[in-house]
Formats: structure tokens, sequence, C-alpha cells
């Protein structure tokens, strides 16, 4: 009676270990900002397909050498276009979707008690600012381009010497703010409606000849092994549920 119980439990375990192994599983590179939106997507097309979708998260550049550098995955979404667009010679991003845009803004602590105004008042040594890393995040490029926008090359070094951190993606900068050990940062403004930093930031929206809208792409990896699911992915987050998804965390159609 002991030995078929014993049994029982070794087939019960072999049968779900088994079940488990025969799912597809996807491989999705998300820069950070996305991650809230592409992972309620995901437990969706999860469901729908039987599948797992794990999501490696971190700044658009340090997961594109990921892809680059172990060939294995599915989707690609960095906070610009301008992460597809320079890396297209390197042949290992295919067909693509548009889901939003991103938007650069100055953060602030709630209720904006220093009253930061503009992007000059990054430049004063009143105000304890943190920006983002150019070569590691999307938003650390867009900064870069932001000031140089709104004056020059000179400025941009003016304002990185005045810093008292640099960051590596939007969720260093907002936990800098959070923890009073910075007053002002630019970020990508759709993080400003996450919960978790809704009730400690306010935002100032920067004019758009400074901060354009970047669009943000869905890249599909040419070498993926789950080609159908991932691209069901994709049109679902065009689809008008998809797209309302994307509202809900604070990105612009």
């Amino acid at each position: 009676m002991q030995y078929r119980i014993i049994l029982s439990f070794i087939l019960t375990f072999l049968f779900i270990n088994n079940l488990f192994a025969q799912k597809p599983t996807l491989i999705f590179y998300c820069g950070i900002t996305m991650v809230k939106p592409i992972t309620e997507m995901a437990k969706i097309i999860e469901k729908k397909h039987n599948c797992i979708i794990k999501i490696s998260q971190g700044g658009s550049k340090d997961l594109y050498d990921s892809i680059k550098y172990s060939k294995k995955g599915d989707l690609y979404l960095p906070g610009s276009q301008s992460y597809r667009t320079n890396n297209l010679k390197d042949g290992l991003l295919g067909d693509f979707v548009e889901i939003g845009f991103n938007k650069a803004a100055i953060f602030v602590k709630k209720g904006n008690p220093l009253k930061v105004s503009s992007l000059n008042d990054f430049s004063s040594e009143e105000y304890a600012s943190v920006l983002c890393d150019p070569e590691s995040g999307s938003v650390g490029k867009m900064t870069k381009n932001i000031f140089i926008n709104f004056k020059d090359i000179h400025f941009y070094e003016e304002v990185l010497d005045n810093t008292v951190e640099i960051g590596t993606d939007s969720r260093n900068l907002n936990k800098a703010l959070i923890d009073n050990r910075a007053d002002i940062s630019i970020n990508w403004r759709a993080t400003s409606f996450w919960k978790e930093n809704k009730k400690y930031i306010d935002i100032i929206e920067i004019d758009d000849k400074y901060a354009p809208k970047k669009r943000l792409i869905i890249s599909l990896l040419k070498f993926s092994k789950n080609k159908k699911i991932a691209k069901d992915f994709m049109n679902f987050a065009i689809s008008k549920e998809g797209q309302k998804i994307m509202k809900k965390y604070g990105f612009l159609k």
C-alpha cells in the first residue's frame, strides 16, 4: 500500500513537471518604465496561449546588449524608438508595432514645495538633482537631448556637474526623490501615475520643442522560437483593450 502511494506521488509529480515543461516560454525584454502595462498584458496572453512570459526589465541599452550577446528571446520594448533605429544594422530586430508614446517631464516632490519652475533650476545649487546616465537608460539619453535643445552641450555639462546622484533608470530616479536624496529630476511622465509614486511626486511639463514625444515600439526578435504567440502579443498591445491598459499607466496615444 505504501509503495502504491509513493508511486502515485511520483507519477503525479512527473505529470505536472511534464505539463509545465511543455509550456512555451517567451522572453520579453522591456524597459522599466513600461513594465507595469506589459506585465498586465502578459498575464492575458499567458492565459490565452497557456504559455509562460518572462519579463526581463532594465535600461534600454543594457537590454539590447543582452539580446545581442545571448541571441535568445522573443520581444523587445525600449523606452525610445532610437534603440530600434540605431540597432537595425545588427539584423536582430524584425517586425514591429507602435503602442504609444513616452514623454519626459520635470519631477518634483508632491506639492512642489521648492517652487521649481523651469529647466534653468537644474543648474542652481539651491536644488539637489538626480539625473539618469545617458549610456544606460532611455530617459538619460532623452535628458541629455532636452538640455542641449534648451540651451547647448555646455549647459548640459553644467547641469551634470551640479547633480548629487546619477541613476541608471526611471525607477532609481523616482526612488531618489521619494527617499529625499534629491529634490528634482527628469523622468518619463508615465511613472508619476504609478501607485507607489503618485502620492510623493508631481510633474512639471516640458515644452514639446525641448522634450518631444518618443515612440514606443515593440520589436519581434528575428531568432524568436515563439513567433506566433509573440505576434499575438504585439497585436493585442495595439488593440482597443491593450491601448486601454497603456492609458491606465499614463502613456500617451
